[in-house]
């Protein structure tokens, strides 16, 4: 029925096997026929389930009514356009509406379908949902498989596949992949659950960072964390479970190399506090006046900061011979031909460099004083070579041009400082010998130690 000239009127299609409102009761979609003004004259039952009215609530009302925003607007050729039908719960609904204008019995009607789109937009969503999560799975550095609520593996990132062996989809997970706790209170945790049960579990209770790892001869020696949570649906019903295996190894492999290097530091730091507590004491003890001590206690502790410098440059690693005899002898004039140095190229421990520092700045502390640096034509010369299959070093340190020592000379702290370190830290023996023409020092010690050396005692330091 429509608005003719004469008044209202009942226009059937002509042609068709049955009456246009049976033909369009048939239809899937929401259909209804419009004035030439835009008001509603006809609806299908589909279009009353659509909006929930039924068709006395819609005949006679204008169709921009319908829906919720702009409403497609009507034309005289064919158009299709989306938009928002408004429905009676007050909710909305995406639908893709055509249109097309008709003359029938010399009056202007259109007709109208209304398409349901969220069947397929909510599709179009799960299907983007699924390729996001499948990339996902493809770019995962991680295992990552999804289990259904019964344990079983439904999907599986290529790192999962990799630690399987081949593709788990359709085994349980504990089939796949057969795990051990790495300690007694997480071995706890999964023994809680049998090997059918642990899979259930999975399923539905959450695991963060159990440490696990594989029983698999490929993966001797490999740590993983185990990690899961169930898989929710939109009305936040578990559906199945997401879970991880997290390669962690060189982390651990970090950690432990880090707590040994936190052990070394300890061992190195209670070293060197007990060797300086040892020169303190005693170059107190030694020194004739407070100013005489502080002169002599800072110049020890300067060797030992040398030292560690050194250390530090090299990452503790070790340093050539010849550079740190450079380093160490440089504000005695190394460089200025007092001092030559010859021998062959040795690379030295890091646990040689803080005693030999200590060495050589005794014997250029007592030789800049007492010796030949202390003379204008006095001169040093050290030379060394390596003995026992390069395993042992001898180094010799011989002065000429100083003063005439006396024979048998004088021993001070300096001196017993020498030898105990020699003797204690190097693992090795010095000779110190008063020659009418200057010192001379030979010192013989190992270049590899075969166990690390204990620390120094403060008796050790203590003049005899």
């Amino acid at each position: 029925m429509v608005q003719g000239p004469s008044g209202p009127q009942v226009i059937m299609l002509q042609g068709a096997d049955a009456p246009y409102h049976m033909l369009v009761e048939r239809m899937s979609d929401g259909a209804l026929t419009l004035d030439a003004d835009g008001s509603i004259v006809y609806v299908n039952s589909r279009l009353c389930a659509l909006t929930g009215l039924d068709a006395r609530q819609l005949v006679g009302r204008s169709f921009a009514s319908l829906f919720a925003g702009a409403a497609p607007q009507q034309r005289a050729d064919d158009s299709a356009s989306d938009a928002q039908l408004r429905r009676a719960d007050g909710g909305d609904l995406p639908v893709s509406v055509w249109m097309r204008q008709m003359a029938m019995s010399g009056v202007v009607a259109t007709l109208v379908t209304l398409t349901d789109m969220s069947v397929q937009r909510r599709a179009e969503e799960v299907a983007t949902a699924e390729r996001f999560a499948r990339s996902i799975l493809e770019q995962a550095t991680d295992a990552v498989v999804v289990l259904a609520l019964d344990g079983r593996i439904t999907h599986a990132s290529w790192v999962a596949e990799q630690l399987a062996e081949r593709s788990p989809v359709g085994q349980l997970f504990s089939e796949a992949f057969p795990l051990d706790a790495q300690s007694a209170s997480q071995q706890g945790t999964l023994s809680r659950f049998s090997r059918e049960s642990l899979d259930q579990a999975l399923a539905t209770k959450p695991f963060h960072g159990v440490e696990v790892a594989l029983r698999n001869p490929r993966m001797s020696g490999r740590s993983f964390l185990l990690s899961g949570g169930p898989l929710v649906n939109d009305a936040k019903d578990a559906v199945g479970s997401i879970v991880t295996l997290t390669d962690i190894t060189d982390r651990k492999r970090a950690e432990e190399q880090q707590t040994m290097l936190v052990a070394e530091l300890n061992h190195r730091v209670k070293n060197i506090l007990a060797i300086v507590q040892s020169v303190a004491g005693q170059t107190l003890r030694t020194s004739p006046s407070l100013p005489a001590f502080n002169k002599a206690f800072s110049g020890r502790i300067q060797a030992v900061s040398i030292a560690h410098d050194i250390l530090t440059q090299t990452r503790w690693i070790g340093i050539g011979f010849n550079e740190l005899l450079t380093t160490v002898l440089a504000p005695y004039g190394v460089g200025e031909g007092r001092i030559a140095i010859e021998g062959p190229p040795v690379l030295l421990e890091a646990r040689l460099v803080l005693p030999l520092s200590m060495v050589l700045h005794e014997l250029a502390t007592n030789a800049s004083k007492y010796g030949a640096l202390s003379a204008p034509l006095g001169r040093v010369a050290i030379s060394w070579n390596l003995r026992d299959d390069r395993r042992r070093l001898e180094l010799v340190w011989l002065e000429r041009g100083g003063p005439r020592i006396e024979a048998g000379g004088a021993r001070g702290f300096g001196t017993t400082l020498i030898d105990r370190v020699v003797r204690f830290d190097l693992d090795g023996e010095a000779t110190l010998a008063f020659e009418p023409d200057g010192i001379r020092c030979t010192m013989i010690f190992a270049l590899t130690a075969e166990t690390t050396p204990e620390l120094v005692p403060a008796s050790a330091v203590q003049p005899d």
